[in-house]
C-alpha cells in the first residue's frame, strides 16, 4: 500500500511539473524584494503634507495607508512568520518540568499510611522524521509566498477602486459643468422662444418644444448630480477623508501599450491570480511529501531526571522514607506499518485537491488572457474615439455657434438649432466617458501585467 501511495506521488510530481510554469529563482528574489519595500512603505504612519489638490498617486497613497483589507492581508504575513518559527521548533529539544505530590494512606492486610512528592525533568528531542519537519517548515515558506502575493492582489483590487473613484469625481464634475453649460444655452433659446412668441414670429410647439428641450436637460443635470454625489461619497469613503481636504483634479495620462503579445507575456510571468496558483500548487506537492513521511521512520530521543521523597507515616520493618533519584535515557523507533488506508485516503484526497487547483490555474490562464485583451482593446477604441469626437466637438460648436446667430436673426428654424445643441451636448459628453474608462482600463491592464503596484511606487 505505502509503494503504491509513493508511486502515485512519483506520477504526480512529474505531471504537475509538466502542466505548470515554476517561477525561477532572481524573479522570487525580486518579488521578495518588492514585498519588502512595499511593507516598509505601509509601515510608515505618518505621510508627507498634501495641499487639498491631490494626485492620483497621492489619493492611492492615501487611501491605502488606511484601508483595511490591506491591514488585514499584512496580518496574514505575520501569521506566516510565525508560522515558520513554530515549524522550526520540531528541530530543537523540548524541556518539561513534571510534578506531583501523592498521600496514600491503606488499612487491612497491606496497611499504607505515606506522603510523596514527584519531580521530574523531561527533556525529549526527535533524531529523524523522515523528512516530515524539514517540509513542514519548506511548507511555511511557500505559505508565507501566497500570503504575499494575496497582498499584492488586495493593493491592486483597492488601488483600482481608487482610481475608478478617482476619475468618477474629475470626471463627474465635468459632465455637471458640460450639461450645466448645456442648461443655460437652452434656457437663452427658451427666451427667445418666449419673445418670438409675443411678436409673433414663433408658435404654440416651438415653446413647448423647448421647454420639453429644457426639461429634459434639468433631467440630465439632476441625474448627472447624483452620480457625482455618489462617486464623491464613494471617494471620501476609500480614502477616509473629505473631498475638500483631498479633491482630485488630475486627468493628463499617457496610456502608450505596447503589442498585446508583449503584453501577454508579462500577465503569464507577473499576474497575481496566477502566481498564487501556482503557489498553492507548491504548497500541496508539500503536503504530499509531509503525508508521505508521516508513516516513516521515527526516531526520539528522551532523557529523564527525576527526584522522589518519601515519608512514611506508618513505621515497619522496611520504611522507604527520604531521598531518591531516578535517570531514564531512552532511544525510541517507530514506524507505521497500516494506518487503516487513513495514509493513502489523505494522498488521494490532496492530489484531487491539487488537480482542481491545476485546472483553475488553466481557466484563470484563459480568463485573464480574455479580459486582458478586452481592456487592450478598450485602451486603444476609447483612444481613437477621443480622437474622433474631439473633431466632433470642434465642427459642432462651430455649426451650433452658426445656427445661433442665424436663429437670433430669425432665418434659422428652432428644430435644427436644437439637433445642433444636443450633438454638442453628446458629443462632449460621450468624449468624458471615453476618457475615463480609457485611463481605468489602462490602470486595470498594468494590475493584469503586475505592474500597478510599482507604477505607484510602492
Amino acid at each position: 500500500m505505502f509503494l503504491r501511495v509513493s508511486h502515485n506521488i512519483f506520477i504526480f510530481f512529474v505531471w504537475m511539473i509538466a502542466s505548470c510554469t515554476i517561477v525561477n529563482a532572481d524573479t522570487s528574489e525580486n518579488e521578495h524584494d518588492s514585498i519588502a519595500k512595499l511593507n516598509t512603505f505601509l509601515a510608515q504612519k505618518d505621510g508627507e503634507a498634501i495641499s487639498n489638490r491631490v494626485t492620483l498617486k497621492q489619493a492611492v497613497i492615501t487611501a491605502m495607508k488606511v484601508n483595511y483589507r490591506v491591514m488585514q492581508a499584512k496580518e496574514r504575513i505575520f501569521q506566516a512568520e510565525h508560522g515558520t518559527k513554530e515549524a522550526y521548533s520540531d528541530f530543537l529539544p523540548k524541556v518539561d518540568i513534571v510534578s506531583g505530590n501523592t498521600h496514600k494512606k491503606s488499612s487491612g492486610f497491606d496497611d499504607q499510611y505515606y506522603n510523596q512528592t514527584r519531580g521530574d525533568i523531561v527533556t525529549s528531542y526527535n533524531l529523524f522524521s523522515s523528512g516530515e519537519h524539514s517540509e513542514t517548515v519548506a511548507k511555511t515558506y511557500i505559505t508565507k509566498k501566497e500570503q504575499e502575493e494575496r497582498l499584492k492582489g488586495t493593493l491592486e483590487e483597492e488601488i483600482i477602486k481608487v482610481i475608478d473613484a478617482y476619475f468618477s469625481v474629475v470626471y463627474g464634475k465635468m459632465a455637471i459643468e458640460v450639461n450645466r453649460n448645456n442648461y443655460d444655452k437652452l434656457l437663452k433659446i427658451l427666451d427667445i422662444v418666449k419673445i418670438k412668441r409675443e411678436l409673433g414670429a414663433a408658435t404654440v410647439g416651438d415653446e413647448n418644444s423647448i421647454l420639453a428641450s429644457v426639461s429634459n436637460a434639468k433631467t440630465a443635470l439632476i441625474n448627472t448630480e447624483s452620480s457625482y454625489n455618489n462617486a464623491k461619497d464613494y471617494y471620501e469613503f476609500l480614502t477616509n477623508a473629505k473631498l475638500e481636504d483631498l479633491t482630485p483634479f488630475e486627468t493628463d495620462f499617457q496610456t502608450n501599450l505596447r503589442p498585446f503579445d508583449e503584453v501577454y507575456d508579462q500577465i503569464k510571468k507577473f499576474n497575481t491570480d496566477v502566481n498564487i496558483l501556482e503557489t498553492q500548487i507548491q504548497s500541496k506537492q508539500k503536503d504530499l511529501l509531509i503525508n508521505s513521511a508521516s508513516q516513516g521512520l521515527k526516531i526520539d530521543f528522551s532523557m529523564t531526571n527525576s527526584r522522589r521523597f518519601r515519608d512514611d507515616m506508618l513505621k515497619s520493618a522496611s520504611p522507604s522514607e527520604g531521598m531518591n533519584n531516578d535517570f531514564i535515557a531512552e532511544v525510541t523507533f517507530s514506524l507505521n506499518l497500516y494506518d487503516g488506508g487513513k495514509t493513502e485516503a489523505r494522498a488521494a484526497r490532496i492530489m484531487s485537491e491539487a488537480s482542481a487547483l491545476v485546472y483553475n490555474l488553466e481557466y484563470t490562464k484563459q480568463d485573464t488572457k480574455w479580459n486582458s485583451q478586452k481592456l487592450f482593446n478598450s485602451v486603444q477604441t476609447n483612444t481613437k474615439t477621443i480622437d474622433t469626437l474631439t473633431t466632433e466637438i470642434d465642427a459642432s460648436n462651430k455649426m451650433a455657434d452658426a445656427y445661433w446667430e442665424k436663429f437670433r436673426l430669425s432665418s434659422q428654424d428652432l428644430v435644427t438649432l436644437l439637433q445642433a445643441q444636443r450633438q454638442v451636448n453628446n458629443a462632449e459628453l460621450e468624449k468624458l466617458r471615453s476618457e475615463k474608462s480609457r485611463v481605468v482600463d489602462y490602470f486595470s491592464l498594468l494590475a493584469k501585467q503586475g505592474k500597478l503596484i510599482e507604477h505607484f511606487g510602492f
